[in-house]
Protein backbone atom coordinates (compact mmCIF):
# COMPACT_ATOMS: atom_id res chain seq x y z
CA UNK A 1 0.00 0.00 0.00
CA UNK A 2 1.51 3.67 -1.11
CA UNK A 3 -0.38 7.22 0.49
CA UNK A 4 -1.56 9.02 -2.22
CA UNK A 5 -2.57 12.97 -2.19
CA UNK A 6 -6.11 13.29 -4.41
CA UNK A 7 -6.09 16.69 -5.86
CA UNK A 8 -8.34 18.35 -8.36
CA UNK A 9 -7.70 20.53 -11.45
CA UNK A 10 -11.02 21.40 -13.88
CA UNK A 11 -13.11 18.94 -12.09
CA UNK A 12 -10.91 16.04 -13.09
CA UNK A 13 -9.07 13.91 -9.92
CA UNK A 14 -5.34 12.96 -9.70
CA UNK A 15 -3.29 11.25 -6.97
CA UNK A 16 0.52 11.65 -6.35
CA UNK A 17 2.20 9.64 -3.97
CA UNK A 18 2.80 11.91 -0.45
CA UNK A 19 6.72 10.44 -0.71
CA UNK A 20 6.94 13.06 -3.73
CA UNK A 21 5.53 15.87 -1.85
CA UNK A 22 7.27 17.53 0.43
CA UNK A 23 4.85 20.29 1.71
CA UNK A 24 1.36 21.85 0.79
CA UNK A 25 1.31 25.27 0.35
CA UNK A 26 -1.17 28.67 -0.38
CA UNK A 27 -0.23 29.64 -3.91
CA UNK A 28 2.37 32.87 -3.13
CA UNK A 29 2.90 35.82 -5.27
CA UNK A 30 4.10 33.82 -8.60
CA UNK A 31 6.99 36.06 -10.91
CA UNK A 32 6.43 35.65 -14.44
CA UNK A 33 9.89 33.80 -16.38
CA UNK A 34 10.06 35.34 -19.73
CA UNK A 35 10.55 32.96 -22.97
CA UNK A 36 9.54 29.72 -20.13
CA UNK A 37 7.76 27.28 -21.63
CA UNK A 38 4.27 27.72 -21.73
CA UNK A 39 3.85 25.17 -19.03
CA UNK A 40 5.80 26.83 -16.48
CA UNK A 41 3.89 30.06 -14.15
CA UNK A 42 6.55 31.11 -13.34
CA UNK A 43 9.25 31.09 -10.00
CA UNK A 44 8.62 31.80 -6.29
CA UNK A 45 10.86 32.22 -3.20
CA UNK A 46 10.38 29.00 -0.97
CA UNK A 47 12.78 28.46 2.34
CA UNK A 48 15.14 30.94 1.04
CA UNK A 49 15.60 29.22 -2.31
CA UNK A 50 14.17 30.04 -5.67
CA UNK A 51 11.78 27.43 -7.06
CA UNK A 52 9.59 26.86 -10.25
CA UNK A 53 6.15 26.92 -10.17
CA UNK A 54 4.26 24.94 -12.91
CA UNK A 55 0.55 24.89 -14.09
CA UNK A 56 -0.82 21.60 -13.44
CA UNK A 57 -4.07 22.37 -15.49
CA UNK A 58 -2.18 23.83 -18.88
CA UNK A 59 0.20 20.89 -18.61
CA UNK A 60 -2.89 18.41 -18.90
CA UNK A 61 -4.50 20.46 -21.63
CA UNK A 62 -7.27 21.84 -19.70
CA UNK A 63 -9.01 24.40 -21.18
CA UNK A 64 -10.10 27.28 -18.40
CA UNK A 65 -13.94 26.71 -17.96
CA UNK A 66 -16.44 29.94 -17.27
CA UNK A 67 -16.65 28.94 -13.80
CA UNK A 68 -12.88 29.06 -13.60
CA UNK A 69 -12.52 32.50 -15.61
CA UNK A 70 -14.72 34.28 -12.86
CA UNK A 71 -12.50 33.08 -10.15
CA UNK A 72 -10.11 35.46 -8.70
CA UNK A 73 -5.99 34.31 -9.88
CA UNK A 74 -5.39 34.33 -5.95
CA UNK A 75 -8.50 32.19 -4.80
CA UNK A 76 -7.47 30.89 -1.85
CA UNK A 77 -8.09 27.09 -2.06
CA UNK A 78 -5.75 26.85 -4.85
CA UNK A 79 -2.62 25.31 -3.41
CA UNK A 80 0.55 24.29 -4.70
CA UNK A 81 2.13 20.58 -4.22
CA UNK A 82 6.12 21.18 -3.73
CA UNK A 83 7.17 18.37 -5.54
CA UNK A 84 10.81 16.69 -5.23
CA UNK A 85 12.17 14.00 -7.60
CA UNK A 86 16.14 13.09 -7.71
CA UNK A 87 16.70 15.67 -10.61
CA UNK A 88 14.70 18.68 -9.53
CA UNK A 89 12.57 20.71 -7.07
CA UNK A 90 9.55 22.59 -8.37
CA UNK A 91 5.96 23.85 -6.95
CA UNK A 92 2.53 22.41 -9.03
CA UNK A 93 -0.19 24.52 -9.18
CA UNK A 94 -3.69 22.24 -8.27
CA UNK A 95 -7.08 23.85 -7.52
CA UNK A 96 -7.76 21.42 -4.55
CA UNK A 97 -6.35 18.97 -2.28
CA UNK A 98 -9.34 16.82 -1.84
CA UNK A 99 -8.04 13.77 0.40
CA UNK A 100 -4.89 11.63 1.60
CA UNK A 101 -5.43 7.89 0.72
CA UNK A 102 -3.88 4.51 0.79
CA UNK A 103 -4.09 2.44 -2.76
CA UNK A 104 -2.93 -1.00 -2.90
CA UNK A 105 -1.35 -1.08 -6.10
CA UNK A 106 -3.34 -4.02 -7.22
CA UNK A 107 -6.19 -1.53 -7.61
CA UNK A 108 -5.05 0.39 -10.58
CA UNK A 109 -6.36 -0.09 -13.94
CA UNK A 110 -3.22 0.47 -16.21
CA UNK A 111 -3.25 2.50 -18.97
CA UNK A 112 -2.23 2.08 -22.87
CA UNK A 113 0.93 3.62 -23.31
CA UNK A 114 -0.62 6.31 -25.88
CA UNK A 115 -3.10 7.50 -23.33
CA UNK A 116 -1.48 9.21 -20.94
CA UNK A 117 -1.73 12.12 -23.22
CA UNK A 118 1.19 14.34 -21.34
CA UNK A 119 4.83 14.43 -22.03
CA UNK A 120 5.77 15.85 -18.58
CA UNK A 121 2.97 13.54 -16.74
CA UNK A 122 3.47 9.68 -16.54
CA UNK A 123 0.25 8.36 -15.17
CA UNK A 124 0.41 4.86 -13.66
CA UNK A 125 -3.76 3.85 -14.69
CA UNK A 126 -6.75 5.32 -13.29
CA UNK A 127 -8.55 4.06 -9.79
CA UNK A 128 -12.07 3.95 -8.81
CA UNK A 129 -12.87 5.65 -4.87
CA UNK A 130 -16.22 6.86 -3.81
CA UNK A 131 -17.31 6.81 -7.26
CA UNK A 132 -15.08 8.90 -8.72
CA UNK A 133 -11.83 8.22 -11.94
CA UNK A 134 -9.27 9.21 -10.10
CA UNK A 135 -5.79 9.41 -12.48
CA UNK A 136 -2.70 8.07 -10.46
CA UNK A 137 0.40 10.22 -11.14
CA UNK A 138 3.41 7.52 -11.47
CA UNK A 139 5.92 10.97 -12.38
CA UNK A 140 5.55 14.44 -13.35
CA UNK A 141 9.07 16.19 -15.13
CA UNK A 142 9.94 20.18 -15.28
CA UNK A 143 9.10 21.03 -19.18
CA UNK A 144 11.85 22.85 -20.56
CA UNK A 145 11.88 25.38 -23.54
CA UNK A 146 12.64 23.93 -26.56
Amino acid sequence: MNDYIIFTVSGNYYALQVASIQRIVQVPSITPIPNSHPFIEGMMSYENKVSKVVDFRAMMGLELLEEDLRRDKSQKSQKLLMYQTKESFFGIKVDQIEDIVSLDPSMLKRLDQHEDGCDFVELEGIVELSKRLVNVIKSVSMPVKE
